[in-house]
C-alpha cells in the first residue's frame, strides 16, 4: 500500500480537547509514526483552534473554509456535509490517488467530486442522525430543537444514499451493528485513539467522587443536574463536579447542597489529578451514541467507576466498570464501594483495556482497511 495518505479533518483537530478532536489529533500522530507520509486538511471556522503540535506529522497542511449556511442551505442534504464541499480541496487531493481518510461523515459529500472513491475510508465518530435527534430530545430552546430534528432526517436521507461499499471505520461496536444493519458490507471497529496509553490509576482511597465533562454540552448538564437532585442529595459523600461551560443555573443548585463543589475549567493536568485521586468517578449518561471518552479517562488516570449501560455501550469493556440504572442504584454502588479501597489487582485487570484502546495496534488496523 501506498505510504502517503490524505487526511481530512471536520474540525481543526488542535487542541484535542473533545471526543471527536482527541480521535483526530492522536490519529494523525499515530499514522505519522507508522510511517504514513500525511497531507492533512482541515476546515477552519474556529477561532481558538490549529494544528498546534501536528506540524511535525505532517508533509504538508491546508486549511479550508466552511461554506456559510445560507450558502449551503438544502432541502434534502445535511448542512454538516453541504458546508464541506470545498472546490480547493476536491482539486488538491484528486491531483494525485493516494489512500483518503475523511474524518466524519461531515466531510462525506466530497466523495461524488473524487477520482477513485474507492481510496476512501470514512471514519464515522457517531451515527449522526440518532446523535442529532438525541440533541433535540435534550435542547429546550425550540428554534435550536428544531434545527436539530430538521438536520438529523437529512443526515438519515444522506447516509442511506452513500455506497454501501464503502469502507467505514466506526469508534463502537454499537455503532458496527448499527451501520451493519443499514447495508454497509464493509465496515470495521478501530477504537478511538487516545492521549492515555499507559493505566495511571493509583491504588488506596480517595475522599470525594467526581463527575466531569463539558457542561456547555447540554446532555453533561443533565447529568450533573441529575446527580445533585436525585442521587447525592440522599447521602452524605462529597461530589466534585469539574469542567467548563459550568452554568448559572447549575452553580445555584450545588450552592444549595453542603457536599457538591464545583471546579470550573480546570486546565489538562489538574483534571487529570482529580480524576487520579478521586474514589469514585460517577459517569452516567443520557444517549447511547459514540464513545464517553470521559469514561475512558477515568477508566486509565482513575479508581473505580460507575456508569450505566448507555455509558458503556459498544465500547468493547466489559471489565472495570460498575453499572447503575436507577437513582437508587447509583446510591448503593457509591456507598458500597467508598468503604472498600481501590486495590492493586484491579489496576492489572485495566491491562485488557490498554491493550484494546494501544493507538499503534488502531493505526495498524486501520491501515490494514484500504
Amino acid at each position: 500500500m501506498n505510504d502517503n495518505l490524505h487526511i481530512v479533518c471536520l474540525d481543526a483537530p488542535s487542541p484535542p480537547d473533545y471526543g471527536g478532536a482527541i480521535d483526530m489529533y492522536y490519529k494523525v500522530k499515530a499514522m505519522a509514526e507508522l510511517g504514513k507520509k500525511i497531507s492533512l486538511h482541515y476546515f477552519n471556522y474556529k477561532e481558538h483552534r490549529n494544528v498546534e503540535g501536528l506540524e511535525k506529522y505532517c508533509l504538508e497542511i491546508n486549511a479550508y473554509q466552511r461554506s456559510k449556511y445560507l450558502s449551503s442551505l438544502s432541502i434534502f442534504n445535511p448542512y454538516i456535509t453541504t458546508s464541506r464541499i470545498n472546490k480547493a480541496l476536491i482539486n488538491k487531493i484528486n491531483q494525485d490517488n493516494y489512500p483518503i481518510l475523511l474524518e466524519g461523515l461531515h466531510c462525506a459529500g466530497i466523495i461524488p467530486y473524487l477520482r477513485q472513491p474507492s481510496r476512501v475510508v470514512l471514519r464515522m465518530h457517531n451515527e449522526e442522525a440518532a446523535y442529532y435527534s438525541a440533541l433535540a430530545l435534550n435542547e429546550p430552546n425550540w428554534l435550536r430543537k428544531s434545527y436539530y430534528l430538521i438536520e438529523s432526517g437529512r443526515i438519515n436521507r444522506f447516509q442511506h444514499k452513500l455506497d454501501h461499499h464503502l469502507k467505514l471505520a466506526v469508534l463502537s461496536n454499537n455503532d458496527l451493528g448499527i451501520f451493519k444493519q443499514q447495508g454497509f458490507s464493509n465496515t470495521h471497529f478501530i477504537p478511538c485513539f487516545l492521549p492515555w496509553q499507559e493505566i495511571k490509576s493509583l491504588p488506596g482511597k480517595g475522599e470525594y467522587c467526581l463527575y466531569h465533562g463539558n457542561m456547555g454540552i447540554i446532555e453533561n448538564e443533565i447529568a450533573a443536574e441529575w446527580l445533585i437532585n436525585n442521587v447525592f442529595n440522599q447521602i452524605n459523600i462529597p461530589l466534585v463536579i469539574a469542567g467548563k461551560g459550568i452554568s448559572g443555573k447549575l452553580q445555584k443548585l450545588a450552592r444549595k447542597k453542603n457536599n457538591i463543589r464545583l471546579i470550573f475549567q480546570p486546565p489538562s493536568n489538574e483534571l487529570d489529578a482529580l480524576i487520579k485521586d478521586a474514589h469514585i468517578n460517577v459517569l452516567p449518561s443520557f444517549n447511547n451514541t459514540g464513545v464517553k471518552l470521559k469514561l475512558l479517562h477515568a477508566l486509565f488516570y482513575g479508581r473505580f467507576c460507575i456508569t450505566n449501560n448507555q455509558g458503556i455501550k459498544g465500547t468493547g469493556i466489559n471489565t472495570s466498570v460498575y453499572t447503575a440504572e436507577t437513582a437508587e442504584d447509583f446510591r448503593n454502588t457509591i456507598i458500597t464501594l467508598f468503604e472498600k479501597p481501590f486495590e492493586e489487582e484491579q489496576i492489572t485487570e485495566r491491562q485488557s483495556i490498554k491493550e484494546l484502546y494501544n493507538n499503534q495496534t488502531n493505526a495498524l488496523k486501520l491501515s490494514a482497511i484500504w
